[in-house]
């Protein structure tokens, strides 16, 4: 136990003149070599601590020493002797209840000194620190707060370091985006956790910067590292406090880029698509005004063409050259339809055909055109299934690629160009499928079908491959190229829910394999045949005599049909003026049973002049003949009263078959 003497009077009043001075109680202990502690002094000011007089104290030293817990009043003396016996300061705090019942927080500290006979003369300082202490536990309670804030912050990670850029706080999201732990980074330099060696010098001279001009760090984008080495780009702010125990601190608060530059991407992808997708709309008007009038053009060779074959004899010369001017503008119809397709004017149809007839037509018009130097080579499973497609984008697709391939071989005279066309089990491989979605593997047969084309040309790099299929873009020089291929082949396959695969590298050529879904149990469609040698005089006895109205602003499309329906049979009235048109019909003199009228007319349009002629005689059908049938037009259609739509340029065939299914609805009189 600690006992208590009493020391000399003068001495004893010059410790009253120290105390004075402080704010805390002073006590002086003698320990003997028996680690027995004679209380020699201490002053008034324990009345302020513990609630007892000095000379209480004196009396029974016992009370300076309550704790409440055993354990700690053990922990206390234990302290003071362990530090008495290495002759170092001793520095404790602990906490006691007074007399009346306050809490209280103390800390000491006494200096040992030994004497000549041999003990250890102890003067210690207690000091009442609760309000510092109690401070202290709410400043601890604020960086908890704090903490907790920032580690529940998403993408949030706060550095927090000295001026020797030694790692002092690390938070819940600095381990998430840098993958150290906490008790990795404590005590570590940033320079090896996080700055990359080339951003060394610039950190530490930044850091060492905002100390000294006690100014933070404008924000910036940085790539900093993870602990796999990986870069990571972040959005960093430096900022510094000073505390009033552990001095000047620095703060990194960076936040991750990742996903919000993963949005701007998306972004920037989404505008080029709009725009190229404004650039297609934008074609595809042209298109769709250049093949209106392409379309009479042609209207007007292939009918005057039909009506010159019928005119001469079969074993004529003459005509063999109009078989092949009809050969050529179908042709030429085709290239509209395909040009139509691609700017989304036109609906086609498809059918059930087998892709090696395509293959062999794409064939014979290739050998026409490769050099002769290119060796084609031509592979076809007869056991492929047939597949339900156009047969004119087939082509066009297939002709595109072989094209693209033979302009990618340095070498012609070594190039080799390989179709192969052959059945494939399930769906195409998922994991290089580019430019379009194959579906679900759920949504394709067992067996299916693969059309590739392979070149041994010079390939191509990642980069190229990545916009591949974007519409204008080509490694071409200017002028040799308009980078629509690709792009148009990657339309149809995507309209055709097929899927393609690229194969390619420096070097090593290219392999483009295409994949479609098979037919299943659908039949294969007919062949189109060959029209009539004489359209004209197959028209049925009893349509003979059906008066037509016909009404298109083109003079050569007018002559033509004039000249087609006279031939047929029929009593035609023809007109370029639509208005003027309507005016004969309002007057009588034009009489007509069906009527069949151009879309798209100056003054008054095709559906225009239908609501005023159906207004007029709404027993009498009217159709619409155009270049382009779109979605517009057929929903229009039927508010205007339309019966049919027949596209252009129509044969002899298809006219008159158009005007046979009008005709069935025209209810005349019987003949007089």
């Amino acid at each position: 136990m600690l006992t208590s003497l009493p020391i000399a009077t003068d001495d004893h009043h010059q410790l009253d003149e120290l105390t004075e001075l402080v704010p805390g109680a002073l006590l002086r202990y003698r320990v003997h070599a028996d680690e027995r502690a004679e209380l020699l002094y201490i002053s008034r000011y324990a009345m302020d601590i513990w609630g007892v007089t000095a000379e209480a104290a004196m009396a029974d030293e016992s009370l300076l020493w309550r704790t409440g817990e055993r354990q700690t009043q053990v922990e206390l003396r234990e302290s003071f002797m362990q530090a008495v016996r290495q002759r170092r300061i001793w520095w404790h705090e602990w906490q006691i209840k007074d007399t009346l019942g306050r809490s209280k927080w103390l800390r000491g500290t006494a200096k040992p000194l030994e004497q000549d006979d041999g003990t250890v003369l102890c003067t210690a300082f207690i000091m009442d620190v609760t309000e510092s202490i109690r401070a202290r536990a709410l400043e601890y309670a604020g960086d908890l707060r704090h903490r907790q804030i920032f580690d529940n912050v998403p993408g949030l990670a706060v550095q927090g370091y000295g001026p020797d850029l030694i790692v002092t706080y690390w938070n819940a999201g600095s381990e998430r985006l840098y993958g150290f732990s906490e008790q990795e980074a404590l005590g570590r330099s940033m320079l090896d956790l996080v700055v990359p060696t080339h951003m060394h010098a610039a950190f530490k001279a930044t850091v060492q910067h905002m100390v000294q001009t006690r100014t933070p760090v404008l924000s910036g984008v940085q790539w900093l590292r993870r602990k796999d080495g990986s870069s990571v780009e972040v959005h960093c702010n430096e900022v510094f406090m000073e505390h009033p125990e552990r001095g000047t601190e620095c703060f990194c608060v960076d936040f991750d880029l990742t996903e919000r530059r993963a949005a701007e991407d998306q972004r920037l992808a989404l505008e080029m698509q709009l725009r190229e997708s404004q650039k297609l709309e934008a074609l595809g008007t042209l298109a769709g005004g250049v093949a209106h009038d392409f379309n009479n053009i042609m209207a007007a060779i292939l009918g005057n063409a039909r009506l010159a074959l019928e005119d001469v004899q079969s074993n004529d010369p003459a005509a063999i050259s109009l078989q092949e001017i009809l050969k050529a503008g179908g042709r030429a119809r085709d290239l509209v339809q395909r040009i139509l397709s691609f700017s989304r004017r036109q609906v086609l149809e498809r059918r059930v055909i087998a892709l090696s007839a395509v293959v062999d037509e794409s064939v014979r018009l290739l050998r026409a055109t490769l050099p002769r130097t290119l060796e084609l080579r031509v592979v076809c499973d007869p056991q492929t299934p047939p597949v339900l497609a156009d047969a004119t984008q087939m082509q066009q697709v297939l002709l595109n690629l072989c094209t693209n391939a033979w302009q990618a071989m340095p070498d012609l005279a070594s190039g080799t160009l390989h179709i192969e066309l052959r059945p494939h089990r399930g769906a195409p491989p998922p994991s290089r499928v580019v430019g379009s979605t194959p579906g679900t593997p759920g949504e394709w047969l067992d067996v299916n079908v693969c059309l590739s084309v392979s070149d041994n040309g010079a390939g191509m790099d990642a980069a190229t491959m990545e916009r591949l299929f974007e519409p204008f873009f080509t490694t071409k020089p200017p002028g040799e190229g308009t980078g629509l291929g690709l792009a148009v082949v990657h339309g149809i396959l995507r309209d055709h829910q097929a899927a393609i695969e690229v194969d390619s590298a420096p070097g090593r050529g290219s392999t483009f394999s295409l994949y479609f879904r098979a037919a299943g149990q659908l039949a294969l469609s007919p062949e189109p045949l060959d029209e009539p040698r004489n359209s004209t005089a197959r028209v049925a006895s009893s349509l003979a005599g059906t008066r037509i109205l016909y009404v298109d602003d083109d003079e050569m499309i007018n002559h033509l049909i004039g000249r087609m329906l006279q031939r047929g049979g029929f009593q035609a009235s023809v007109y370029r003026n639509p208005r003027q048109a309507l005016s004969d019909v309002r007057e009588g003199k034009a009489v007509y049973d069906l009527a069949i009228t151009d879309f798209a007319m100056p003054g008054l349009s095709g559906l225009e002049l239908a609501r005023e002629l159906r207004a007029l005689h709404p027993d009498r059908p009217v159709a619409i003949t155009s270049g382009y049938i779109g979605e517009e037009l057929r929903r229009l259609a039927p508010s205007a009263g339309i019966a049919d739509l027949i596209p252009k340029p129509n044969t002899c065939e298809e006219l008159f078959d158009a005007i046979e299914r009008l005709a069935s609805r025209v209810c005349r009189p019987p003949p007089p």
